[in-house]
C-alpha cells in the first residue's frame, strides 16, 4: 500500500481541473486571485483562522456530525464545501467538535460570500432567483440609468449558507471565502 504523498504544484493544478475550481475561476467577470486558490472555508461557528488552525487537529468528529456531508477533513483541518447542497446552519458540527475550534459562542458565518458573473442574467433584469431565495435577504439587484443591474451583498446580512450558489441555474455565482472572524467579546 502506497503511502500518500503532498501534492506537487502540478497535482495540485490536475485536481482543481478536476473538481471543476479551474473551470469555475475562468468563468467570465469572476476572477479570483492569480495563481492562488481561495482560503478554505471553515463551518460556522469556526475561530478565526489562525485560532481554528491552532485548535482543529483533524479528527473528523464535526464531519461525522454533518447531516447533508458539507465537511471534510483536507491536509489535518476541516473544510465546508457547498457545491451541492446548503449550509443550513444546524450547529451540529459545533456540538460534535471536542477540540474548541467551533464554539457556540461564535457567530454563525461561514464566510463565504458570493461573486457573481458579468454574464449574470439578472444584471439584466432577467433572473433575480439568488436574491429571492436568500433566507438572510442579503442579496440585492438595483437598476441603474443605463437600464444596466448593479448587484449588491450586504456582508453583515449573509452568513455564508451558499443558497444563492444552488439557485442559480446557469452557474454564475461563485462562492468565495472572504474577510476573518472576529472574537465576539463573549467568549
Amino acid at each position: 500500500m502506497k503511502s500518500e504523498q503532498p501534492l506537487s504544484a502540478e497535482g495540485s493544478q490536475r485536481r482543481r481541473l478536476f473538481t471543476g475550481w479551474v473551470a469555475r475561476a475562468r468563468q467570465p467577470g469572476i476572477t479570483p486571485t492569480p495563481g492562488a486558490l481561495p482560503p478554505s472555508a471553515r463551518p460556522p461557528q469556526a475561530l478565526p483562522e489562525a485560532l481554528f488552525c491552532a485548535a482543529c487537529n483533524g479528527c473528523g468528529d464535526c464531519s461525522d456530525a454533518c447531516p447533508y456531508g458539507l465537511l471534510t477533513v483536507q491536509q489535518g483541518k476541516v473544510v465546508l464545501n457547498v457545491e451541492f447542497t446548503e449550509c443550513d446552519h444546524c450547529l451540529k458540527c459545533t456540538s460534535a467538535c471536542q477540540t474548541g475550534a467551533l464554539r457556540a459562542g461564535m457567530p454563525g458565518d461561514t464566510t463565504l460570500r458570493p461573486q457573481i458573473s458579468a454574464s449574470c442574467l439578472g444584471l439584466r433584469d432577467s433572473c433575480r432567483m439568488c436574491a429571492i431565495s436568500c433566507p438572510q435577504r442579503a442579496l440585492s439587484f438595483n437598476q441603474t440609468v443605463h437600464g444596466e443591474g448593479q448587484w449588491q451583498c450586504d456582508d453583515r446580512q449573509c452568513n455564508g449558507c451558499g443558497l444563492c450558489k444552488l439557485s442559480c441555474f446557469h452557474g454564475h455565482i461563485l462562492l468565495v471565502p472572504t474577510g476573518e472572524k472576529r472574537l465576539p467579546t463573549s467568549l
